[in-house]
């Protein structure tokens, strides 16, 4: 074991100190004629003094292996346990040794062996004076130890308060910047498709992107915005899937204005009709209709099943994104339910952010 340190020596010092000084009044107390100087260099005094420096260096160790040893902020009540548990017997321990020293059982005697001189001191010791002293040390733990716990108690909650937070938050972060590129990739295959089959529409295409691509600049950096702005942006890029699929799309959104209340994931409405779009097969023939209302406290996006029957990679990326968000930064679930005919996403309606929308929760 490391030497104790020395600002660890001066404690002990100053808190056997403190208890010679209570052995020195309680000795004046029962005896007042005898004068301060015989109290003062008695034995017991010195008794005293190794007392308190040899407790305080074990529970000063102590108080280290046990704060090591469970270190979280949620073992504050175990340690609490522990410690004062230990804390007894050490006591206990080191009075019955100081106490030997003193009446000179480690000391060699011709005329009785150790036996004999360990059977006369256990008889000459009293249980009511262990008791007292283990009181004492306790009393004292409490004071030095007690706070000493507790601070670390509320270092450890900071810090793993600060570490939560760093990890949530590069947690969002990596699910945000999965955002940019998905929705790149995919309005550039529409692009693609309409320059070779209409080029005027995709003139109005490129333009009408530009402006829904300047809202995901501006709403990147955003853990939410309002249901109203998502839903605006939303109708824009519905807009662009219209002039790409034209009658093979059919779109009802039922939402009144006074429904435009909440706060939902940016760009959550667009991944999940991305999610639509790329999962189902999409013709004159077979239309997609594509239902988008709210019910409660939840804004749903419905759609009639007709998966394709080959899909491309990152196949769910958009929906699981969404799942992963809404478990970062709220206790509200996703709504997922799928049946022969139809598919349903539900995603949560924040009612109230406090104090910013845009920022992670602390």
């Amino acid at each position: 074991m490391k030497k104790a340190p020395f600002k660890a020596i001066i404690q002990a010092l100053l808190a056997s100190f403190v208890v010679s000084t209570y052995f020195v009044v309680m000795a004046k107390l029962d005896h007042n004629d005898i004068p301060w100087k015989s109290i003062i260099f008695h034995p017991n005094m010195a008794r005293g003094l190794l007392y308190g420096f040899f407790l305080f260096l074990g529970h000063n160790y102590l108080s280290k292996w046990v704060g090591n040893k469970y270190p979280s902020s949620k073992d504050f009540g175990k340690k609490m346990l522990i410690f004062y548990s230990v804390s007894f017997f050490l006591t206990i321990a080191v009075v019955f040794i100081v106490n030997a020293f003193f009446s000179g059982l480690f000391y060699p005697d011709a005329t009785k062996s150790f036996a004999q001189r360990f059977h006369n001191f256990t008889h000459q010791q009293r249980v009511a004076y262990y008791f007292q002293t283990a009181m004492i040390s306790w009393c004292i733990s409490m004071i030095f130890f007690g706070l000493y716990f507790y601070k670390r108690f509320k270092d450890y909650q900071i810090k793993e308060s600060q570490q939560e937070k760093q990890l949530l938050t590069a947690q969002f972060e990596s699910l945000k910047n999965q955002l940019d590129p998905h929705f790149l990739f995919n309005s550039l295959n529409v692009l693609n498709s309409l320059i070779e089959e209409n080029p005027q529409k995709a003139s109005m295409f490129t333009t009408d992107l530009s402006k829904i691509y300047r809202y995901v600049l501006e709403h990147k950096e955003k853990s939410f915005v309002s249901l109203q702005d998502e839903l605006t942006f939303s109708t824009a890029y519905l807009n662009l899937l219209s002039l790409r699929f034209e009658a093979g799309i059919q779109i009802d959104l039922e939402i009144d204005k006074e429904q435009h209340t909440g706060f939902i994931l940016p760009l959550s409405l667009q991944l999940l009709i991305e999610n639509v779009i790329k999962h189902n097969v999409i013709s004159l023939r077979k239309p997609l209709l594509l239902k988008i209302y709210r019910k409660n406290d939840y804004l749903y996006v419905d759609n009639n099943l007709q998966k394709k029957k080959v899909l491309h990679g990152h196949s769910g990326i958009g929906l699981k994104n969404i799942q992963e968000r809404y478990a970062i930064l709220s206790d509200l679930p996703v709504y997922i339910e799928e049946s022969d005919t139809l598919f349903s996403v539900g995603l949560p309606i924040i009612k109230e952010i406090a104090p910013h929308p845009q920022t992670l929760p602390l």
